[in-house]
């Protein structure tokens, strides 16, 4: 078995890490942009303090703000992206560039034009969109106003917004992905649903009611969608990752079931339409207490996904016991170091089985079509006389789509596509920074944004185009990977 024909080869990003000019016509602030250049942007923000994340500070850098301009640059990006010879594109929408506060009756037409002319471009070029409706961005006039998710009203408000933007491009897009990483909301909680904490209240219940939003948002848009366009195929989008037991322990082998129902709790919901058999008594034991109206329930059983999409960048490790305990960063939160993986050029631990791992898991459970659509390395580049010698980058990559095509053709996973993360570098998630740089695209900016803006190809630029060509067959030529690493130390004795 080898990958399917209408295999989807592409890369991601999104809106508020490449947009920039987040003042520009008509556009109006969102949560992202009020995220500084600083160790604390991760930090849940509590309403209560008088100077918090949302105290705009002028000595401060908000990389949001600048990203990579691809506002302006997205047709030279496009086209970059087409000479690498992929045939999709995931990008997100911009909430506050159609409904600059979230409260307007008329969508932002200068916005809806903006995205009308990216989808055009890709067109030219034959590359599928896959559209990620909100990624990690909501008008930060709903999060001062509304507490974000943790309001009922901000989720008609969102689909208002759902259905704008299904409407506007029923027949230039199929794939539709309401929500990225969802259970994201549980780990970084202003990012995810722009929710501010209170130090009277319970604040895992307002988490809860946030996320119960969101899943009903993503459940009426899919019924919504269905009825605009009935070929619409919607995905849930997760931040995924097995996770290991740090021993053989039982204790420790229950430790990590048990986190691996909590990370897979809202993509379980929109799978399977209901909520886990443990989550009621989880609910009382944490007095958490969700309020829901009469047909919510009815309404997430009968509008699930299509399609799993997810993350993958490591796998997480985790013990009943974890004090003393060396932990790593992953995606979103830490772990447990895992003393069978090896430290790497990364600021997360390398486990390229563990997506095959992963992929197994995921569909074990849902016996859905699977789709990657953010996986990369995240990681300091050199740039030396216009070039990018990117050669651990490239192994990760190679020996990530080796696991990959190994889970279809020898596990038969039936996988819709591969979509590498910010395949032209970006802004992160995590630090704010564009020098943790992810692309097989450089760009030549600074963290504070300064720089030409220069687009520059990686060496891993010509390396996923030959594996793009060879439908993924080149990660298995191991003599031209060792001819590779044998040329970069050669340049770098």
């Amino acid at each position: 078995m080898s990958l399917r024909e209408d295999f989807l080869w592409g890369g991601a990003i999104s809106a508020s890490q490449t947009e920039g000019n987040y003042l520009s016509d008509g556009r109006k602030p969102s949560n992202f942009d009020f995220l500084p250049l600083t160790k604390d942007r991760l930090k849940p923000v509590y309403k209560d303090k008088e100077i918090n994340l949302l105290t705009d500070m002028s000595d401060l850098v908000y990389p949001s703000r600048t990203g990579i301009d691809f506002y302006h640059t997205y047709k030279e990006d496009i086209k970059l992206l087409s000479e690498l010879g992929i045939n999709s594109f995931r990008f997100s929408i911009s909430w506050s560039r159609i409904f600059p506060t979230g409260e307007e009756n008329e969508p932002n037409e200068k916005g809806l034009a903006f995205y009308d002319k990216i989808l055009d471009e890709l067109d030219k070029y034959n590359i599928e969109p896959i559209v990620t409706i909100s990624h990690f961005e909501i008008p930060i006039y709903l999060v001062e106003n509304y507490n974000g998710w943790e309001s009922r009203k901000v989720l008609d408000l969102y689909l208002k917004f759902s259905e704008t933007m299904m409407k506007r491009f029923s027949q230039r897009v199929k794939y539709w992905i309401p929500f990225n990483e969802m259970n994201m909301v549980l780990h970084i909680p202003f990012i995810g649903g722009g929710i501010q904490f209170s130090e009277t209240k319970n604040n895992l219940e307002i988490q809860y009611q946030a996320g119960h939003h969101q899943l009903l948002a993503n459940a009426l848009t899919i019924k919504k969608g269905r009825e605009i366009n009935p070929n619409f195929q919607f995905g849930t989008m997760l931040a995924a990752g097995k996770t290991y037991a740090y021993t053989s322990k039982p204790e420790d082998v229950f430790a990590a079931l048990q986190s691996d129902k909590d990370n897979l709790f809202f993509s379980d919901v929109q799978v399977f339409g209901e909520y886990p058999i443990g989550s009621k008594h989880f609910f009382e034991k944490n007095n958490i207490h969700l309020v829901m109206e009469k047909d919510d329930l009815k309404n997430l059983k009968e509008n699930t996904v299509d399609f799993v999409s997810f993350s993958y960048y490591s796998s997480a490790c985790t013990s009943s016991d974890v004090e003393g305990l060396e932990t790593v960063a992953t995606n979103g939160f830490t772990t447990i170091r895992n003393p069978y993986l090896p430290k790497s050029h990364s600021v997360w631990q390398n486990d390229p089985l563990g997506l095959r791992i992963t992929l197994n898991q995921l569909y074990d459970r849902y016996r859905l079509p699977l789709f990657i659509v953010e996986n990369g390395l995240g990681t300091q580049d050199e740039l030396t006389n216009k070039q990018v010698v990117d050669y651990y980058r490239i192994d990760y990559l190679n020996e990530h789509l080796k696991q990959m095509y190994l889970a279809v053709s020898e596990d038969g996973i039936p996988l819709m596509g591969y979509l590498m993360w910010g395949i032209i570098d970006l802004t992160s998630v995590s630090e704010g920074k564009i020098s943790k740089r992810y692309g097989v695209i450089y760009v030549d900016q600074d963290d504070e944004g300064k720089g030409s803006k220069e687009r520059i190809k990686k060496d891993s630029f010509n390396f996923y185009k030959q594996v793009i060509e060879t439908k993924g067959r080149y990660v298995f030529k191991e003599e031209k990977n060792n001819e590779r690493i044998s040329s970069f130390s050669r340049k770098n004795c």
